[in-house]
């Protein structure tokens, strides 16, 4: 079962792109097919804890919100397996997809079979694994998140903060017990840090600058320990 997620800001295009992609996705692949209007949609069926294996997205956004690249950027790093389809009406947007990882670009109006042959792509790519999942205890339940979907973790007064999208967990964990249970490339930058260095956009000195314009602090003790975590994160991706 794959969950596809489209977003168009255009409410009739995106009816139309949802009627396609049911009628163009493999027959022989199961699929759930959800719709989003704008960012603040697609944030929400993120904080539902729902991993979206295929996002096709429109590339241009009104005018004052981030463009599907940006959201690209923002929320789904390499490292959560999304297998991202672009679309556009605009060919000189085609060169600007190639900031991110992508399966396809479709120019509008969409054709029946590229967007076929992008879906089956699409699939062909997805891993063979469900994403790692970290499990902690929200209040009096527990809670599973999917871990590609957290940007960093924040230590408070005696709880830990997990930042994903714009959704916050809270619980009652130090960061070394949750940091023991996340990958190699969740960096303690921090006595009250851990960042996930696949959300990074920018390393300087005393700051990490996360792709959503968070910035996190990186103390002086911990310098060394980052650069030498983001230099494996990136030799792990081939640089």
């Amino acid at each position: 079962m794959a969950t596809i997620a489209i977003l168009d800001d255009d409410p009739q295009y995106l009816a139309r792109i949802h009627a396609l992609v049911e009628q163009c996705a493999p027959k022989d692949e199961s699929r759930t097919i959800l719709d989003a209007n704008c960012i603040d949609d697609l944030t929400q069926i993120i904080s539902a804890d729902t991993h979206i294996d295929i996002l096709v997205t429109d590339i241009m956004m009104p005018e004052g919100q981030p463009s599907g690249i940006d959201i690209v950027q923002g929320f789904f790093p390499p490292s959560a397996g999304t297998q991202i389809i672009y679309m556009s009406g605009d060919l000189g947007q085609a060169p600007e997809v190639y900031r991110t990882s992508h399966v396809y670009f479709l120019l509008k109006p969409i054709d029946e079979e590229k967007l076929r042959d992008a879906l089956r792509r699409a699939y062909d790519a997805l891993p063979t694994a469900r994403p790692a999942m970290l499990r902690v205890k929200c209040g009096h339940k527990e809670q599973l998140i999917n871990i590609s979907s957290i940007r960093y973790l924040e230590s408070s007064l005696h709880k830990a903060l997990i930042h994903c999208g714009d959704r916050t967990f809270e619980t009652y964990a130090r960061l070394d017990e949750l940091q023991a249970q996340l990958p190699a490339h969740f960096s303690r930058c921090h006595r009250s840090f851990l960042v996930n260095l696949a959300y990074l956009k920018s390393f300087e000195g005393s700051e990490a600058c996360l792709r959503d314009g968070t910035i996190i602090p990186v103390s002086r003790r911990k310098l060394r320990d980052v650069q030498c975590d983001l230099l494996a994160y990136l030799g792990s991706r081939g640089g």
